[in-house]
């Protein structure tokens, strides 16, 4: 097995091609020995492109090899996508959350990866790179094929960076979870949201539950019914019974039944549209200071 190291994104694009069948890319690669290991490792870690945190006129950007301890840190990341800050912050262990990535938790593509269903409620586009250097946008969402099997041929192309819209209005997100410790343990059920503001009603809403399906699962049911609700208590029990309905679940002999986990979306989802709102009427407050 060869092991190489990319300095600059020209570079790992060149090693992809060189390298063929057999080779992926890695940067935490902290599930790596949980899979079959292939030919050639071709580790991203160092690449400057994939480092980046920035913000754009149009839109929030961070780079792929983004370590979750990063982001979770990030001013940028905690103002502008908080659920993607609070997602982060609650990845495993310290010293996975030292070395695994925001590309990494997409790219390894668990339906319940805590940072993977932050960027789906945010509405985040992944911008994707193949070895012949054509590069497309796809929704965080879009790249799920199946349980732990993601879109991203990992030994042909590499997310470079994700992509957060600013929009404009008053906007908040959040993300929980629920499982039975609090590190090192896989949820039982995490949620987060996205809210725009107007005139204090719901102007616009993602909610995203997992697991529920394959991939994290935006409740586009349940943010229909909420569009143009007020921000009461009210509501919140709305979302929540919304949620309970809208999903299918499954239960696991590991974590939980299906009726505990259907119990446990209705009670996240009332929670973290809560939690958006309250973030987005907290910013607001904070900008008119």
């Amino acid at each position: 097995m060869s092991y190489l190291v990319a300095e600059n994104l020209e570079q790992a694009l060149t090693m992809l091609q060189e390298a063929g069948k057999g080779s992926r890319i890695i940067a935490g690669a902290t599930d790596l020995f949980l899979q079959e290991l292939p030919a050639n490792l071709i580790d991203i870690n160092a690449v400057p492109e994939m480092l980046v945190i920035s913000e754009t006129e149009y839109s929030l950007e961070i780079g792929a090899a983004v370590t979750h301890t990063a982001a979770s840190q990030s001013s940028l990341i905690c103002a502008k996508a908080t659920a993607l800050a609070e997602a982060s912050a609650q990845v495993g262990s310290p010293q996975i959350r030292n070395i695994g990535t925001i590309g990494g938790n997409v790219v390894n593509a668990a339906p319940a990866a805590d940072a993977a269903v932050a960027l789906v409620a945010l509405g985040a586009k992944a911008v994707i790179i193949n070895s012949k250097k054509i590069m497309r946008e796809e929704p965080v969402e879009n790249l799920y094929r199946h349980y732990n099997q993601s879109t991203i041929e990992s030994g042909k192309e590499m997310i470079i960076k994700f992509m957060i819209e600013n929009n404009a209005g008053i906007l908040g997100s959040a993300f929980l979870r629920f499982a039975a410790r609090q590190s090192l343990c896989l949820p039982m059920v995490n949620a987060a949201a996205w809210v725009n503001i107007e005139n204090d009603l719901l102007k616009e809403v993602r909610l995203v539950l997992a697991p529920v399906k394959p991939a994290p699962t935006r409740l586009k049911e349940t943010e229909k019914r909420l569009i143009g609700a007020p921000l009461t208590a009210e509501t919140w029990r709305l979302a929540g019974d919304a949620a309970t309905e809208e999903v299918t679940v499954r239960g696991s002999l590991l974590r939980c039944s299906a009726q505990y986990r259907r119990h446990l979306v209705g009670v996240l989802a009332e929670r973290v549209i809560a939690k958006a709102v309250k973030a987005a009427c907290e910013r607001k407050e904070g900008e008119q200071r």
